[in-house]
């Protein structure tokens, strides 16, 4: 827990906390075919002005406000 704690403050890592209703994940779920866990991610993005997200993951090129980095 320590070494997770280091590595967080020294590279000024900010834990952002989900703010997605039930309601937004699932419509952004069904909207652009996302598993649950993608679509918070999605909203927290939009939530926090986050444009740019660096991910392997393709599924997020179907999010109009986020663009990927691979």
């Amino acid at each position: 827990m320590e070494t997770l704690r280091k590595l967080i403050e020294e590279n000024n890592i900010i834990i952002l906390q989900d703010i997605a209703t039930i309601e937004e994940i699932h419509k952004t779920m069904m909207e652009y075919k996302l598993l649950p866990g993608d679509a918070i991610i999605a909203l927290t993005c939009r939530h926090y002005g986050i444009g740019t997200i660096l991910t392997f993951d393709e599924d997020f090129k179907r999010v109009p406000w986020i663009k990927v980095i691979p």
